[in-house]
């Protein structure tokens, strides 16, 4: 048990997790980390607990470590969450990194793509917010934001069924906050595109210089975003400072997605 908030967030040891970890313990949470065993994932290559518990420590936190459960499938969800609870007796944020990058022309998608594009892109999200919004309604409060991508905010050549069905997500998380507003639980979704991660890199080709500055000159602001930019996005969204914005979509891409 804790007097101090918890924020959980998954996919924590890739991505933007540790930017967003360190971010929560500073302001004052302690944290339910959700993360691969493996050096590698969907979002790239990853670090591990080991080098991120210390120092999430040395600001303040407790931390509770979970890598043992599939977020794709509803059990998996429930587990984590329930982690949470018994470790800490509560959950007032939640951040959910959800989905995998597949793009390609369209009839050139199989369909074993398609069911990884769904699994991912969708399931998680549904399977996501049935688990954490019952301890946060019974509470009376909490946050919950669900990465998605920008692309689901705008059709785009090449990405058909990856944007499709982010937008799909878009769509349940805005109108899940609007359902739960009343019960003092905000949700709501970031997009995002052209970060510098491994996942965007390998998708994209930028690991090529001449590529990497044709990608970014697509973006208003001619470069890529920082995990640390989005982590400052993120955090006021979760850490309960502001409680009048639910049911919205931020795009987070540079300008493109504008």
């Amino acid at each position: 048990m804790t007097t101090r908030p918890v924020a959980l967030l998954t996919m924590a040891t890739g991505y933007v997790g540790p930017a967003l970890a360190r971010t929560m313990a500073d302001r004052g949470f302690d944290l339910v980390l959700h993360g691969s065993a493996d050096t590698e994932s969907m979002v790239g290559v990853e670090e591990s607990f080991g080098d991120q518990v210390p120092d999430l420590e040395s600001r303040g936190a407790q931390v509770e470590t979970v890598t043992d459960v599939d977020l794709t499938t509803a059990e998996g969800n429930q587990a984590l969450v329930q982690r949470c609870l018994d470790r800490f007796g509560r959950l007032d944020s939640a951040c959910f990194v959800t989905g995998m990058i597949i793009v390609g022309k369209f009839l050139d998608m199989t369909e074993k793509q398609w069911g990884q594009i769904k699994k991912t892109n969708l399931d998680m999200v549904f399977h996501a917010l049935q688990a954490a919004l019952p301890p946060m309604v019974g509470a009376e409060g909490g946050q919950i934001v669900v990465f998605t991508s920008s692309t689901g905010g705008r059709p785009d050549p090449i990405t058909s069924i990856y944007g499709g069905t982010r937008a799909g997500a878009n769509g349940i998380v805005r109108a899940v906050g609007l359902e739960h507003a009343r019960d003092g639980v905000q949700v709501n979704a970031v997009g995002t595109n052209f970060m510098d991660f491994p996942g965007f890199i390998a998708a994209s080709g930028a690991a090529d210089p001449e590529r990497r500055a044709r990608i970014e000159a697509q973006t208003p602001m001619r470069r890529l975003g920082t995990m640390d930019e989005l982590a400052h996005v993120t955090a006021p969204l979760l850490d309960g400072q502001n409680r009048f914005q639910t049911g919205q979509f931020f795009d987070f891409s540079g300008g493109w997605g504008a």
